[in-house]
């Protein structure tokens, strides 16, 4: 797969913000907030390595012995924390 622009994810998650805001009694509290949090999960899962990155940082989150809600703020930054931690080991 060719990678994408950063202009062509941000389009595509202005697209699926779009789409998201439309569905009847779905409100979206930080709209800035929502589309750089859709545009990163997708430059992550569109590149090759990413889908691994991706599982291997979901359940070392999901092994925490709290469980941490996925799009809060603090499963926001645990995700970046470990990305950036076991993006720098491979």
């Amino acid at each position: 797969m060719e990678n994408l622009s950063e202009a062509r994810i941000e389009a595509l998650a202005l697209a699926v913000m779009k789409a998201i805001k439309a569905a009847p009694g779905v409100e979206v509290l930080s709209p800035g907030g929502a589309v750089k949090r859709v545009a990163a999960r997708l430059q992550t899962a569109l590149s090759p390595d990413g889908l691994t990155l991706d599982h291997a940082v979901r359940a070392r989150i999901a092994s925490l012995s709290r469980k941490v809600p996925e799009g809060s703020r603090e499963w926001d930054l645990l995700y970046r924390q470990y990305s950036e931690q076991l993006a720098k080991r491979q």
